[in-house]
């Protein structure tokens, strides 16, 4: 693994994860300290985050996690759900079984994470669920265009499921419920949950540590403590 490839996953799962909050700023020479290297690969690894919408670069003031606005969640969800949908139904017609082997495989990755309460291997495994169909689709244009808006939105799920309850388990039970009407040929009603299971992060926006103005950044922090941050990334790996 390149250095560059390691900055991007570690500071990627640290945005995912709530370590690093919205609109932070982040601190290149900090993080770079933090993970061990020069700054030279975090330089790059912010360019490639910020490709993937997960970090704002300000000419002059420097480098922000990304923060969402409730029009900004509402318009991906909604994107989100479009491609899902068309993916679906692609993979059902063209890679049933192979499909539903593998959404098979991610719940019963899902319901051991639960039992043993690892909520990254949850959350891996319900990435897994949806690629199942995304990978199966056989349209490689639909599975770029999701990655546009994907870890984004993971970040927000996660932020989501700490604070909302039965949130997690609603999720798997909706995972097990497509799952079993797509074996049964309902393939209206496993879309109509999918949109739905999609969706929901919609009715819950107020709970949400969502920005009131497109683009507000945070003060820069100067004792802010990456090495705890990126600590704690690698014990729950």
């Amino acid at each position: 693994m390149s250095m560059t490839t390691e900055a991007f996953e570690r500071i990627r799962d640290a945005i995912v994860s709530g370590g690093l909050e919205f609109g932070e700023h982040l601190s290149e020479t900090q993080i770079a300290t933090a993970l061990g290297m020069s700054k030279a690969p975090v330089r790059a690894a912010f360019i490639e985050l910020r490709d993937k919408g997960l970090v704002t670069i300000v000419p002059q003031s420097g480098t922000y996690v990304f923060s969402p606005t409730a029009d900004d969640v509402r318009t991906m969800s909604e994107f989100r759900a479009l491609l899902e949908n068309q993916a679906l139904a692609e993979a059902y017609a063209g890679r049933r079984d192979v499909m539903l082997g593998r959404m098979d495989e991610a719940i019963r990755a899902m319901r051991k994470a639960i039992a043993a309460k690892n909520w990254d291997a949850y959350r891996n495994a319900d990435s897994s669920f949806h690629l199942a169909f995304l990978e199966e689709c056989g349209n490689r244009f639909i599975l770029k265009a999701y990655h546009l808006t994907s870890t984004a939105l993971e970040a927000l799920r996660v932020r989501l499921q700490r604070g909302a309850g039965n949130y997690r388990e609603q999720s798997f039970r909706e995972h097990c419920e497509i799952a079993a009407l797509l074996r049964e040929g309902k393939t209206k009603a496993a879309a109509a949950i999918l949109r739905q299971h999609i969706l929901v992060i919609n009715q819950s926006l107020h709970t949400l540590p969502l920005s009131a103005n497109k683009g507000s950044r945070k003060d820069k922090p100067d004792d802010r403590d990456y090495a705890s941050v990126f600590a704690e990334r690698i014990q729950h790996r």
